[in-house]
């Protein structure tokens, strides 16, 4: 995937060409050689670049925090991929939507995990909206037969549990072992479910999917969870939806699916962070416990991420099409997001999802779970997407 065709006739050069290859412009505009930029090297960048931004000296100290924000007075390769992602060389950056379906699996809606809150009516919504987007992108929770979040995997002494029980409930929490992949983290333990090539892991049979959709699996690892479509939860290994979106030159993710106040909202945090301008359908998504809904919502809102409805996504995706952001509208953007690093690290979060069918909900709080605990810098400007798979620890 390269460049759209209407960028290709613009003149302009391609994603690959100019925004993937970070290190490149990083070498050109280190004069120190130290490996990141200062402000004095991020105004010689953009004076080359972006001319026509002409930027004081204080819009660019804004620019510059906007930038950095794990606050190092620098920065990195990463933090510069996220920022000049898609940006053309006339300074603006041309408006393109992706609709990010998170996890709508039969596991979920009527399996070992199934809803409480008739997930299923959310999929007709999420068919009406696909076709209004640029992209559409499918993610799966995918795991392998044995998992860390399996109960009956820990039961079976297949999983690495510091100070292990005699035996485990499911959807209670443990502290899996450090290991060579990843840190010692806290993982809550589920029914089985979501095993590769199963019908609990295949999308419902009534969810629309078209060729054009990419696909991003989740949670494939036996030793790491994944809620969010970005990440893992240890933020170890990237699933590569960054650079599927970054490719297609998207700037606006909007998110729905399953479930809100878990995958979806660890999603949106993640998308905001790597400097998308992010949106939750709500009503295109259904939560863990409603008594949750309220907190998620403050979260989201304080990372910079919209709570819309269907109607309103459609409105905004159709007037913005043919549209571009300006390059300070587009730093305002920017900077509405810039907590979402900090706000996920410190969000409690609970079961992947929610109790089977006539279970009672899981009680908010009953959980405590680090997802985030080695995020690394944020919106328009934080750890940008790596191959899949690679390690993002020595970024954090």
């Amino acid at each position: 995937m390269g460049c759209t065709q209407s960028q290709k006739e613009d003149g302009e050069q391609s994603s690959e060409s100019v925004y993937l290859q970070t290190d490149k412009i990083l070498k050109r505009f280190d004069l120190n050689e130290s490996g990141d930029l200062d402000v004095k090297e991020l105004g010689d960048l953009m004076r080359n670049t972006f001319p026509e931004a002409a930027l004081s000296e204080a819009e660019l100290q804004d620019l510059m925090a906007t930038i950095d924000l794990d606050n190092s007075g620098t920065i990195t390769e990463n933090e510069l991929r996220a920022f000049l992602r898609c940006y053309s060389q006339k300074g603006s950056l041309k408006k393109r939507s992706a609709l990010v379906i998170i996890d709508v699996q039969n596991d979920f809606i009527t399996g070992s995990l199934a809803n409480q809150y008739n997930a299923a009516e959310i999929i007709p919504k999420i068919n009406e909206l696909r076709d209004h987007f640029d992209m559409v992108v499918i993610s799966y929770d995918w795991h392998p037969q044995e998992h860390c979040s399996f109960v009956e995997s820990a039961n079976a002494g297949k999983v690495a549990i510091k100070d292990p029980a005699a035996e485990y409930s499911a959807f209670s929490a443990v502290t899996l072992l450090e290991d060579a992949d990843r840190e010692e983290h806290s993982q809550v333990l589920y029914p089985r479910h979501a095993v590769q090539n199963t019908e609990g892991s295949e999308t419902h049979k009534d969810l629309v999917k078209k060729d054009s959709d990419q696909r991003v699996d989740k949670g494939t690892k036996p030793n790491i969870d994944s809620y969010s479509a970005f990440f893992d939860n240890c933020k170890a290994h990237d699933t590569g939806l960054t650079a599927m979106l970054e490719m297609q030159g998207v700037t606006d993710v909007y998110c729905c699916g399953l479930v809100l106040d878990i995958c979806v909202k660890s999603s949106a945090l993640h998308g905001a962070e790597m400097g998308f301008n992010t949106y939750v359908i709500e009503d295109a998504t259904r939560p863990l416990d409603q008594a949750s809904v309220d907190p998620t919502k403050e979260e989201l809102a304080q990372a910079g991420v919209s709570m819309i409805t269907c109607a309103e996504a459609v409105t905004q995706v159709q007037g913005s099409k043919g549209k571009e952001y300006s390059f300070k509208e587009f730093m305002a953007v920017a900077k509405t997001s810039n907590k979402a690093r900090q706000v996920h690290e410190a969000s409690e979060a609970g079961a992947h999802a929610v109790s089977p069918v006539g279970a009672a909900p899981m009680p908010q709080g009953s959980v405590n779970i680090v997802v985030d605990s080695s995020a690394a810098g944020g919106a328009a400007g934080g750890s940008s997407s790596l191959p899949s798979g690679e390690d993002t620890r020595k970024c954090c």
